[in-house]
């Protein structure tokens, strides 16, 4: 992983937050927790990416078709797995 070094400005609550989040949770530095910070971000906004992906392939007929599929598979009688 390729590291850069940045800066950046806080309001003095946010920055008094990140040093006590370090410390509870037992980080390095306040670069892990903004990095911690930033990876939830971005995991919540992948997570408002795939709803959007999925409501725009359930608007599809391909969605309706592969409804109907997997349906059939569903009631077909095909074994399921050992378990």
């Amino acid at each position: 992983m390729t590291v850069q070094k940045t800066s950046v400005s806080l309001d003095t609550q946010l920055l008094a937050f990140a040093e006590h989040y370090q410390i509870t949770h037992q980080l390095r530095s306040r670069s892990e927790v903004f990095a911690a910070a930033l990876t939830l971000l971005r995991e919540r906004e992948l997570e408002t990416q795939y709803a959007a992906a999925l409501t725009e392939w359930n608007a599809t007929e391909d969605a309706d078709l592969w409804d109907s599929a997997a349906g059939d598979l569903m009631t077909s009688g095909v074994p399921s797995a050992p378990r």
